[in-house]
């Protein structure tokens, strides 16, 4: 029988870094764990933090007024590491980082990596098959509407403005949307913009990554009915399928064989064979309440 200690709420602090693609993988988990568990969640930018060296040469961290000492701390991305490790070393909390760390992995108590990072399963290290995203995001009914998530140049794939607009507005007089909206990422090469104006494609209308707000992408996402991706975004490409939408690839030549260009093409045939991708989220979620709540 649970005592009350036992059913104590954890309080979970997530470091935030401003970079959109870490902040919704935290993000994800974080919901999922107030899913399932008991526990308070505060959220920490780290360009508003303390210097974390000095937290951990000095074993000394002063909490925010009105702040709760952490039970977990979560970050995703290097620049989250020290504070998480600062938070470890003073206040005595588990701390989990998500994706393969720039550090050694035996600093923290709990890696999430996904498998295309090719890091062997230790104890403290659970292997995803996806990265983390909140799935179900759709609430409304989905619109008569088509988006387009365009990457940008990688190691992995070869990039073709011209090849991928080909693709575009053969989609979409194959396709017939009330609305067709673009939008580009902060990989895009301008070429890719120059090249869909001087097309004149008049069915669709394109979004400057630079040029919109930081929820465009999060708010039209849960609205499209159908949805295509760059097979150089991995991150959007899981993003779109946890939507809710019909996904599909704009396909680019792969570069080199990769770990990361197998999971896409291993993805691609899950979607076309209609296999339901895992809500990886949700697992490590559950594993974590398993071994620390």
């Amino acid at each position: 029988m649970k005592t009350n200690k036992d059913e104590k709420i954890k309080v979970i602090w997530r470091f935030i870094d401003g970079k959109a693609g870490h902040d919704k993988q935290s993000l994800a988990l974080v919901e999922s764990l107030k899913n399932q568990t008991k526990c308070r969640v505060f959220d920490f930018n780290i360009q508003s933090q303390t210097n974390p060296i000095l937290n951990i040469i000095f074993k000394s961290y002063k909490l925010p007024e009105g702040i709760t000492k952490p039970d977990i701390a979560i970050g995703a991305g290097h620049k989250t590491h020290l504070h998480l490790l600062a938070v470890k070393r003073c206040l005595n909390a588990k701390i989990v980082v998500i994706m393969k760390p720039s550090l050694p992995l035996k600093l923290f108590d709990l890696c999430v990596i996904p498998q295309h990072d090719d890091v062997k399963s230790v104890s403290n290290v659970f292997i995803t098959n996806t990265t983390l995203v909140n799935f179900n995001l759709n609430t409304k009914k989905k619109e008569d509407m088509a988006l387009f998530l365009i990457g940008g140049p990688s190691k992995h794939f070869y990039w073709n403005s011209k090849i991928l607009l080909e693709q575009i507005k053969n989609i979409s007089k194959k396709f017939k949307f009330k609305k067709l909206l673009i939008t580009t990422s902060r990989r895009t090469p301008i070429d890719f913009i120059d090249e869909f104006n001087r097309l004149k494609i008049r069915n669709i209308k394109l979004y400057e990554y630079t040029k919109t707000a930081n929820d465009w992408l999060d708010k039209n996402i849960i609205r499209a009915k159908n949805i295509w991706v760059t097979n150089d975004s991995y991150s959007m490409l899981i993003e779109a399928i946890a939507s809710g939408a019909s996904t599909d690839i704009l396909e680019l030549k792969i570069k080199k064989k990769s770990k990361l260009s197998m999971e896409i093409n291993s993805i691609k045939k899950k979607i076309r064979n209609k296999i339901i991708i895992q809500n990886e989220a949700e697992r490590v979620a559950k594993f974590i309440q398993k071994i620390w709540f």
